[in-house]
Formats: structure tokens, sequence, C-alpha cells
């Protein structure tokens, strides 16, 4: 007996319709693809790159060896910049109708003497209106160096300290800041110049009433262009007292002038006692007129108990009896007299 055959009809139909529908989806993708690609290129186009781009190197490269030692250089001290300040300048003053030396100097907190010595004036009447005058800041000696000269040979010359005339100048090295040419301040405490004497033709009255004699004597030796005050002989161990009042600027021993005592009066005057034998006050005291202040002696150079009387007015010595008391003076001259 043979099999029946199957009817191959619905069989047929089913896949009839799926090859239709598969044919259709294919054209339909086939025709979407394309257009779908050109809108989306963009896109693809970046998301391509980022998947093929090459990685970016390290920013900081790392080392790879570990555990080398290396040199180590430590500083033995901190670097320190220094500024050099400049040495003080000088100044030009041209004087005016009615100003003197003393002055002048007075303005410029300096001694007669200094102003003096730095422009060639050896008497207070050589001044003259109109004239110019050269004014350190300090009492100093203004000097050109020369040729071979040192700050130590210049220092010695006017009695200075070295190492303050290179402070003052800012010397730091030698010879090269020290040149022929250079002008260079040497610092003279008091305006103290060896071998320079100002004359005073008139000394200042200002409103000066008349002083004491530092003690009762005879005069022997007058002020003088080679003697800088008078001696007054008197008794050994005779009261000195003060000319008037007045605040104690120095006690003590002072060279040939032997023991001595200064005193600065309340108007500006500066009384110097040479030769004592004894002191009766100490520095700074305050000292009324007539106060006893000291004993008359020998001391130093002298050829007999005396008093050699110094005056000061702006640091310039002047003649004492400028101020001395009115009336007759015992003078003798020739008597027991001292070199102060």
């Amino acid at each position: 007996m043979r099999k029946p055959r199957r009817r191959r009809g619905k069989r047929s139909a089913f896949k009839h319709w799926t090859r239709v529908v598969t044919t259709a989806a294919c054209c339909v993708i086939a025709a979407v693809i394309p257009i779908w690609t050109v809108v989306a290129a963009p896109e693809l186009e970046r998301l391509g790159a980022l998947a093929l781009a090459k990685p970016a190197p390290a920013l900081v490269a790392r080392s790879t060896t570990a555990g080398i030692e290396r040199a180590v250089v430590v500083a033995r001290g901190a670097p320190v910049t220094a500024l050099r300040m400049d040495p003080p300048g000088l100044q030009v003053h041209a004087v005016a109708p009615g100003e003197t030396l003393l002055s002048i100097a007075a303005v410029y907190a300096i001694t007669p003497q200094t102003l003096a010595y730095n422009n060639g004036i050896k008497d207070t009447a050589e001044l003259r209106p109109g004239q110019s005058l050269v004014i350190p800041p300090i009492d100093a000696a203004i000097h050109v160096v020369r040729d071979g000269e040192t700050v130590a040979s210049i220092a010695a010359s006017l009695g200075a300290d070295p190492d303050t005339v290179r402070t003052v100048n800012s010397v730091a090295f030698e010879p090269a800041d020290v040149t022929a040419g250079r002008v260079l301040l040497i610092p003279v405490p008091e305006g103290r110049y060896p071998g320079f004497r100002l004359m005073v033709s008139e000394a200042p009255r200002v409103f000066a009433p008349r002083i004491r004699w530092p003690t009762d004597g005879i005069v022997t030796q007058l002020f003088s262009q080679i003697h800088t005050g008078i001696d007054i002989a008197a008794p050994y161990g005779s009261p000195v007292v003060a000319s008037d009042s007045g605040t104690v600027t120095e006690v003590g021993w002072r060279g040939p002038g032997g023991l001595s005592v200064c005193v600065l009066l309340d108007w500006g005057l500066e009384i110097c006692d040479y030769h004592l034998s004894g002191t009766n006050v100490e520095l700074g005291e305050r000292v009324v007129a007539g106060q006893r202040i000291a004993s008359v002696g020998s001391s130093g150079v002298s050829t007999g108990p005396h008093v050699h009387w110094e005056a000061r007015t702006n640091g310039v010595l002047v003649d004492p009896m400028t101020y001395a008391p009115a009336g007759p003076t015992v003078l003798r001259v020739g008597g027991a007299t001292g070199s102060p």
C-alpha cells in the first residue's frame, strides 16, 4: 500500500508569506540604512575618532630610578645684601651782609674753627659779604687725597682715628676706595686742628654781664695769639670760684694745663681754669656765681702757683678781659706764669 501524499497547500502559503515579508524587510532596511548613515555621519565620525585616538603622553614624567643618593650642598651662611651708605656731602654758603663767622658756624652746628680751617680763614675780620664758604656736615677737615697717601697717614696728620675716618667716608676697601683726588672728611672733635688757631678780632658781646675774676691775684700774662688766656698769680691753695652761674662741663687733667675745671655759663660763654691743685665740683654739677669750684695750684707745665683763665664762645677762644669786671687791674708782666 502507498502512503497517502500530504497536502502542500497550507505549508506553501506560509513559506510564501514568510519570503514576502523577509524580502520587504530587506528592501526597507536597504533603503533606510544609507539615509541613516548620511544623517548620523558627524556623530559616527566623532565616535570613530575617540575609538581610534592614540593615548596622550603623560604630562609628568615619573622617574623609574629609585633609591639613588644625590650630593647635597649646604651654604655656610645665608647671603646678605647690604647697602653702603654714601658719605655725608658738603654744602656751600654765600655770606650775607651782617653775618659773621660765628653766626654761620652756629647755623650749621659746627665750630668756627672748622669753618675757618676749611676755607683758609685765620681771622674773623677776613669774612666778606658775598664770599662763598664750603661747609662740612660735621667738625672735620676736608682733605683731597694725594698720591701715596693712606687713610692711616691722613688720619695721623690731623690726630684722628683711622677707623672713624673709614666709617665716615664709607671706605670698605683700600687702596681701591682711597684714590688720588678723592675728597675725604677727617673728623676732628671740638674742631681742634693741629697747628691752627683762629683769631677773633671782635669778641661777641651778646648781652653778657660782667663776670667775676676766678681768684684774687695779680695778672701776669695777657691774652695773645700765642697765649690762649690770661694768667693770674695767687697763693697756693687760694679759692677759685665760678665766674657766673652755669654747668660744669669738664673736671680733670688736661695735658700741659694740669688739673682743670670748665663751666658753661647760662648765657653761652665757657670758662676754664687750669693749673689747679684740687677741685670741689663734679662733672655736670650746677654752680652759681662766686661758688668755690677749685684751688690755685701749679700742676702741669707751670712756673709757680697761678690760674690760667680761658674763655670760649661758640668754641672760639676769646680774650677773657672782654668780660672781666670793670675797674683797675693789677698787671705785672713776667711773674709766675705757665702754659695751659
